[in-house]
């Protein structure tokens, strides 16, 4: 039997801080979408965990290494624009 994947088995989302986050906690971003012009869509991966996360992010409270967190966000900019 074959599996396939489903739109809810996927994140899709133009908040950087949001993709930032939870490439932070280990979520794969799949793909960036860049067909707007504007603004590009970044597809995650969903996990179990995957809600729970954005509910602390949203709630302010996480906690985050600075130095790790500024480099993901660097390594995402980077996918973005190269």
């Amino acid at each position: 039997m074959q599996d396939f994947l489903k739109d809810n088995d996927f994140l899709k989302t133009t908040d950087l801080l949001t993709c930032n986050v939870l490439a932070y906690f280990g979520h794969i971003i799949e793909a960036i979408d860049r067909s707007d012009h504007s603004r590009c869509t970044f597809v995650i991966k969903r996990e179990k965990h995957t809600d729970e996360i954005l509910e602390k992010l949203y709630k302010g409270q996480l906690l985050a290494e600075p130095k790790r967190f500024q480099a993901i966000q660097k390594e995402i900019k980077s996918r973005i624009y190269n």
